[in-house]
């Protein structure tokens, strides 16, 4: 190998490991709950601001020592998540959390409606912090598709139909031509 294909490889491999590591300590793009409670800092992040029934929905979590220059870093081993709406219950589990990339999961919610959102944060199972809040699901947009499929075989159908009839009724029925005696 040439010193520059090794330079290459060596950049595209540093680069790789830096997105990777982006990719690691955020929580993914759009809405987040934040609070500081019982001397910790915590960021639940989840992808869209309004988000749907019926459509995924991808929640992150994370939680910090208040002291964000603590070398602690995030103090939790798993999370437990319940996911209510009233007295409904729909989700109840724990996410542990990956050696790399965020701790989190995607959830679809099956109506609209408020939901509840507790998450309780675990180190070993001893509970370090836990949160709870709402979230507003929209109803599902349900988009009118046009067939146009059926709409092309129906009128292709028509055009076949019409043609078959006109040069049958040219070919048999044909008017009678005058004949004059002389």
């Amino acid at each position: 190998m040439t010193i520059k294909k090794i330079t290459t490889i060596g950049t595209l491999i540093f680069v790789l490991l830096l997105q990777t590591q982006a990719e690691a300590l955020a929580h993914g793009s759009g809405v987040s709950h934040e609070e500081e409670k019982d001397g910790y800092f915590i960021d639940i992040g989840y992808s869209q601001e309004f988000p749907e029934a019926q459509n995924s929905l991808r929640f992150d979590f994370v939680t910090y020592p208040k002291d964000r220059e603590s070398t602690e870093g995030e103090v939790f081993t798993d999370v437990w998540v319940r996911i209510n709406q009233d007295r409904e219950l729909f989700f109840s589990g724990g996410i542990n959390k990956p050696v790399f990339g965020s701790t989190g999961f995607t959830y679809t919610f099956p109506r609209e409606g408020t939901y509840e959102i507790m998450a309780r944060f675990q180190n070993e199972g001893e509970t370090v912090v836990e949160t709870s809040f709402t979230i507003d699901v929209l109803p599902m947009v349900v988009e009118e598709e046009v067939a146009w499929g059926g709409l092309l075989a129906a009128g292709g159908g028509g055009l076949v139909g019409g043609l078959i009839a006109g040069v049958t009724l040219m070919l048999f029925i044909r008017p009678k031509k005058d004949q004059t005696v002389v």
